[in-house]
């Protein structure tokens, strides 16, 4: 099986860090893989008038993701950056948000980092639990 298209979760922790030099290892051996790095702002579930009010808050956020993204792919070696989408989106669960998208956009691998989680909260708060669980194709999960 190629691995010729990635989707890379993003959001600066360690554990994303270590996902994304996972990923850029394998676009390093296959010179026609392709990362999408994805940084998602979680949006809570509000009202209009409370989206309204939060509107200030949710601006500042994906202003932070952005430059967040930017600083990523700063980092990256120029024939991997040449190969790098980045990608913000907004939904109120970033698990199901990057479900959506390998659905959508045909990924061979998602590669998300492991926020180190232990007990109950690793089986009920982890973005890395949660896509590897729903996920329909092969997730590598960077510790």
């Amino acid at each position: 099986m190629a691995v010729d298209k990635l989707l890379v979760a993003y959001d600066g922790s360690d554990g994303s860090r270590h996902a994304l030099k996972m990923a850029v290892s394998i676009a390093q051996v296959n010179k026609n893989a392709h990362l999408d790095l994805v940084y998602v702002v979680p949006i809570p579930l509000l009202n209009a008038d409370q989206m309204t009010a939060f509107q200030s808050i949710l601006d500042m956020m994906v202003s932070d993701g952005e430059d967040l993204l930017a600083a990523a792919t700063d980092e990256l070696a120029d024939d991997v950056v040449e190969r790098t989408d980045t990608m913000l989106v907004t939904g109120t669960n970033p698990a199901s948000e990057l479900l959506r998208l390998a659905e959508q956009r045909g990924y061979d691998l998602i590669v998300v980092g492991n926020r180190g989680l232990s007990g109950f909260k690793e089986y009920t708060g982890s973005v890395s639990h949660k896509v590897l669980a729903g996920s329909k194709i092969p997730v590598l999960v960077a510790k």
